[in-house]
C-alpha cells in the first residue's frame, strides 16, 4: 500500500522519505530578461561608456520589475551583475547549437532540475505538470539567473529560432534584444539605435554623392 507522508511517497511500515526543500522556480517575463542584461550587464555597460556610472538602485529596478520579488530580495547588487555577465553570451551565441550549450550550461551552473507535480484535482481531472525546482538556499544570484534560465528556455520552446535572441549592431552598443516580430529580422536593440545608424548611413551617402560631382 502507497500512502503520503513528508510531501513524499513510501511503503507503508518503510522508512518516509526525505522532506523536500527545494522551490519551484517560476520564469521572469522576457522583458525582465532584457532589462537585466542591459542595465546590470558588464559587457553593455562598457560598450556603451557607462562602466562608472551607477547602477540603477534595487528599489527602482524592482518597482519597475515587480516579478523579481518571486526570488527574494537580491542579496546586493553583485547579485544582478553575476546574474546578467552569465546570461550576456546567451544573445551573442553564434548559432543555435552554441546557444543550446549555453543553456545547457546555465541550467546545470542554477541547479535546475525538472519535475514533475500534481496540479490539484478537479471532479473528472487529476492534473500533473512539469515545473522547474531548485535548492531552497539557494544564493541570490542563482536565484535570478535559474528565472532568467526558465524565462529563455520557456521562449525558446515558444519561438524555438535562436537567431531571435540577439546582440544590437548598433555603434557603441551591446544591449541584448528578443525578436517578437513577425518577420524575425531584427538587428537593433531600440529604434534610437536603428535610427542613428540609418541616418549615420544617410550622411555618408550624401557625402560619397557630394564628391563625385
Amino acid at each position: 500500500m502507497l500512502f503520503m507522508r513528508d510531501g513524499g511517497v513510501s511503503q507503508k511500515g518503510a522508512e518516509p522519505m526525505a522532506q523536500d526543500v527545494s522551490r519551484t522556480v517560476e520564469a521572469f517575463p522576457i522583458d525582465l530578461v532584457v532589462d537585466l542584461v542591459n542595465e546590470w550587464g558588464t559587457v553593455p555597460r562598457a560598450v556603451a561608456g557607462e562602466s562608472d556610472e551607477a547602477y540603477p538602485t534595487l528599489a527602482e529596478f524592482i518597482a519597475a520589475h515587480p516579478a523579481l520579488r518571486a526570488v527574494g530580495s537580491p542579496h546586493a547588487e553583485g547579485d544582478l551583475v553575476a546574474a546578467a555577465d552569465r546570461l550576456h553570451p546567451v544573445f551573442a551565441a553564434a548559432d543555435a547549437a552554441s546557444t543550446a550549450a549555453l543553456l545547457n550550461e546555465l541550467v546545470d551552473d542554477a541547479a535546475l532540475a525538472l519535475r514533475l507535480e500534481a496540479g490539484g484535482e478537479t471532479s473528472e481531472l487529476a492534473l500533473v505538470h512539469a515545473a522547474w525546482r531548485q535548492a531552497g538556499d539557494a544564493s541570490g544570484s542563482t536565484r535570478v539567473l535559474g528565472s532568467a534560465v526558465v524565462a529563455l528556455v520557456d521562449w525558446l520552446r515558444d519561438e524555438p529560432d535562436a537567431d531571435r535572441l540577439g546582440i544590437c549592431e548598433g555603434d557603441a552598443c551591446a544591449d541584448v534584444y528578443v525578436d517578437a516580430s513577425p518577420a524575425g529580422r531584427r538587428r537593433f536593440c531600440s529604434l534610437t539605435c536603428q535610427n542613428r545608424v540609418r541616418t549615420r548611413a544617410y550622411r555618408a551617402q550624401q557625402r560619397a554623392a557630394a564628391t563625385r560631382s
